[in-house]
């Protein structure tokens, strides 16, 4: 016998882990966009799409971020440190590449310096992944070893049951297993069959993508020019991705008082690596280019031991000129057969 979530008791779900002091953020389907926002009723979830457009990751490392204000004064600083507040939160609703882009990039943010404005967000949220039982042509988390049903980066596993009434529930952490305490008396015990994952087919060889990354004549290789011609630089494929996490940190303000903001940035805009001196390593979108797929499937798992994608597809969902990253790796693939 397992648990069972009955879909009609979801209010009472919400109700309780609000009543414990959570705030309960699930996909949300606006006019012209869907993403995680805080609900107070499961009517107001939109539990039914392949993939929100948004990733949560916009919720642990936002898109502009204060740290500091500061003060200039005539004979010293006065500065004020800007921490997120504390605050916890139910992520409901996730899909299992979403999840997985968490525990991507939680080694990069704890690497030479803890990044506690990353971690006080982590520490405080807890990931109700629900497995995938439908997908898209984007979808390729098959492609870099996750699955549909991946529990990489959850703390509560929702199994959808065959009959669409509710959902299997399995804890897979300490913090699942207090998220649940609330809603003992909801949960029932069951034995309902659950229904079949997506089936997400392997798009490209991962394993052939990486051997021809880390060759060193690849990277100079004249495929970059021709697999890069259409990219226009606009980043989208690196501020949808749940697992992109570069940065730039300014000051805005006047000469005397201001804040030090934490920005998010992209390796595929032309001033990401312009030095002062007005020369630029990566001058051409293909370098650039050559540089996102680098980073991606060898830079960072040489570093991590993983590699920095989990299979959403929305660098290829939306972007504008129809390129993304799984062009390139298919092509990549073919290059070594």
């Amino acid at each position: 016998m397992t648990r069972i979530l009955p879909k009609n008791r979801l209010d009472d779900c919400i109700a309780a882990w609000r009543s414990a002091g959570f705030s309960v953020l699930a996909p949300v389907r606006r006019s012209d966009l869907s993403r995680f926002e805080e609900v107070e009723r499961s009517e107001d979830m939109a539990l039914d799409l392949v993939l929100t457009e948004r990733t949560i990751k916009d919720h642990f490392f936002p898109q502009t971020e204060p740290l500091i204000k500061y003060s200039i004064k005539k004979h010293d600083i006065d500065t004020q440190e800007m921490v997120p507040p504390e605050r916890k939160r139910v992520f409901f609703g996730v899909r299992p590449c979403d999840a997985s882009g968490l525990a991507i990039d939680d080694p990069l943010f704890g690497w030479d310096y803890r990044d506690e404005y990353w971690f006080k967000r982590r520490d405080n949220a807890v990931i109700v992944t629900i497995a995938c039982t439908t997908s898209d042509d984007f979808c390729m988390c098959s492609s870099v070893n996750l699955s549909p049903d991946s529990t990489k980066g959850s703390d509560v596993m929702l199994r959808p049951l065959q009959n669409g009434s509710g959902w299997q529930v399995e804890a897979l952490s300490d913090r699942g297993n207090a998220l649940l305490g609330p809603i003992s008396s909801i949960l029932k015990e069951g034995s309902d069959a659950t229904a079949s994952t997506a089936s997400v087919p392997v798009r490209f060889d991962v394993d052939k993508v990486m051997a021809w990354l880390a060759d060193p004549a690849s990277f100079e290789s004249h495929f970059w020019k021709e697999i890069s011609v259409r990219c226009i630089g606009c980043g989208s494929c690196t501020f949808l991705c749940p697992t992109c996490h570069c940065f730039d940190i300014q000051d805005e303000g006047d000469t005397y008082t201001g804040i030090r903001r934490k920005n998010w940035d992209s390796c595929s805009f032309p001033m990401f690596t312009m030095h002062t001196s007005g020369h630029n390593p990566r001058n051409t979108q293909s370098t650039r280019w050559r540089q996102r797929i680098m980073h991606k499937f060898n830079y960072y798992r040489g570093k991590f031991g993983v590699n920095s994608c989990s299979g959403c597809g929305r660098c290829t969902r939306q972007c504008p000129v129809d390129m993304g990253i799984t062009e390139t790796l298919q092509a990549i693939t073919n290059l070594t057969k």
